[in-house]
């Protein structure tokens, strides 16, 4: 199952985060094909235009340190090209200290043979003699002002070069040859890839931060909804009073107002499927599981508990006098004061009709007694207000002291069997051991007492219980402490007169 649920996690993981990071990639592979492209063209540009430089200064150094024209001399077997009077076959000297300064192949063509090259084979032999490409001489030779022209072209077997051809002329103004400039390609993409480079890290590092940012948020949500997922997963097995997750609470995007409405939907629901709709107390079916986990705990941890069941004294003459809307009315009330007398003490359960069921977690049957007998004490004086009227009720209930071999059937039978005994026998009472006179259990300072000080201070508001009862009344920690001698002492508040008169 928790296979099951991995997977789907991991699938809207892998969803949300191929539609985050897929359009980043996309984003960035356009900038980065633009920048390389863009890159590319203003370097060849720049590589043409660098080849085209160095031609003409070549021509013109010619020009300045040999005036004159260029002149082949010689039979068809040996042939000189002369500059003015300066023999240049054969002096590679200049060309070569150009080849060093700018990493330039360069070469003078006489026509379209070379005549002078810095280009040399596998061997180290100058590929003088041979020829141009003849798309480059027809294009000279076929224009009447040829201008420098730009090629990218094979000029040595297998190896591909940005090349120039600036055209020479005589004085006569007549075509004469070219000086020739080139660069390997593999250069320029070298010069390329060290241009594109710190883009590419750029691109690269922003790829990286918005995927890590990306994963970081696509997790995050996917937690937040795999959060709302287990919320309600409980829900549906019937867990409604689990709570969500306070990181998903706190957000304050949409996901974090999802976690309010489905908090807001769970109250609703919890309402509905645990609370009675008209006293908004815990309905029957909520308080037999809230009866089975007192008893669970008591079983794991020997907690005390007490059940209780109450009913309203005449009830069905309430209805019949006043009416049903007055009936709901005195429910309702009485709802209000059981949440009261119930608040940090357990459950109070609608178990039907004018009938309610207490469970009081981790107290003793004494304590739960004298609450309850105040409970009673303040319903029977309240005056219930109805248009113009005042109903005033009373109630009688049957307690039992849970035990956690008992099954709960039976301790609600007879704290059921207790009720109807007090109904039978005067009612507006708490009927706790039947066919036995009931002593006074309030103690009006039981919650406030410390039971872990020595110099404890009890208070009875009338009747004072017997020595047995009083005992009971001490949890373990006070009973530690009377055994090892410390005093108490009990105070009754009635006065020294009252005392004297009995």
């Amino acid at each position: 199952m928790k296979n099951t649920e991995n997977k789907k996690n991991n699938k809207l993981q892998r969803a949300v985060l191929l539609r985050t990071i897929i359009p980043e990639l996309i984003m960035c592979a356009v900038i980065l094909i633009t920048v390389i492209l863009c890159t590319r063209s203003a370097l060849e540009e720049e590589v043409y235009r660098s080849l085209e430089s160095v031609a003409a200064s070549v021509a013109t150094a010619y020009d300045t340190m040999y005036p004159g024209d260029y002149e082949l001399v010689g039979d068809k077997k040996v042939v000189s090209l002369y500059k003015g009077d300066k023999e240049l076959t054969g002096d590679h000297a200049y060309l070569d200290r150009v080849r060093i300064a700018s990493g330039m192949n360069v070469t003078l063509f006489y026509k379209d043979a070379r005549i002078l090259t810095t280009l040399k084979d596998d061997k180290g032999e100058r590929y003088v003699g041979s020829g141009v490409h003849t798309t480059v001489i027809s294009t000279m030779t076929g224009t009447e002002n040829p201008e420098p022209l730009h090629y990218k072209m094979e000029i040595e077997s297998g190896k591909y070069y940005y090349a120039c051809y600036v055209p020479l002329f005589n004085s006569d103004g007549s075509f004469v040859g070219m000086v020739g400039t080139a660069i390997t390609a593999a250069e320029v993409r070298r010069k390329e890839d060290l241009a594109v480079a710190p883009t590419l890290l750029i691109v690269a590092a922003g790829l990286l931060a918005a995927s890590v940012i990306s994963r970081k948020y696509t997790n995050n949500i996917v937690s937040a909804i795999e959060g709302m997922h287990s919320f309600l997963a409980k829900m549906v097995a019937g867990r409604l009073s689990n709570e969500m997750p306070q990181e998903i609470l706190k957000r304050e995007d949409e996901i974090g107002a999802m976690g309010q409405s489905i908090i807001h939907m769970q109250n609703a629901v919890r309402i509905l499927v645990e609370c009675d709709p008209l006293t908004t107390l815990y309905n029957r079916r909520c308080g037999d599981a809230k009866m089975k986990a007192v008893q669970k705990k008591a079983l794991e941890s020997g907690e005390p508990f007490c059940i209780a069941i109450g009913d309203i004294d005449f009830f069905k003459k309430v209805n019949d006098t006043y009416g049903h809307d007055a009936g709901d009315l005195v429910l309702k009330h009485v709802a209000s004061e059981l949440k009261n007398l119930m608040a940090g003490r357990g459950h109070a359960v609608r178990w039907g009709g004018e009938e309610f069921l207490l469970i009081f977690e981790d107290m003793r049957l004494i304590p739960v007694a004298a609450s309850i007998e105040t409970f009673l004490d303040k319903i029977k004086a309240a005056r219930i207000k109805y248009g113009s009227q005042d109903i005033r009720v009373t109630m009688t209930m049957g307690l039992v002291e849970g035990k956690a071999d008992r099954s709960m059937e039976e301790m609600i039978k007879e704290a059921d069997e207790k009720l109807y005994y007090g109904k039978q026998n005067g009612r507006n009472q708490l009927v706790v051991t039947p066919g036995e006179p009931e002593p006074s259990y309030r103690l009006l300072l039981v919650e406030e007492m410390d039971m872990n000080r020595s110099d404890m201070v009890i208070t009875f508001s009338d009747d004072l219980i017997n020595s047995q009862n009083l005992m009971e009344l001490f949890t373990d920690n006070a009973l530690k402490g009377i055994e090892k001698g410390e005093d108490f002492v009990a105070e009754n508040t009635k006065s020294e007169e009252e005392e004297n008169d009995e």
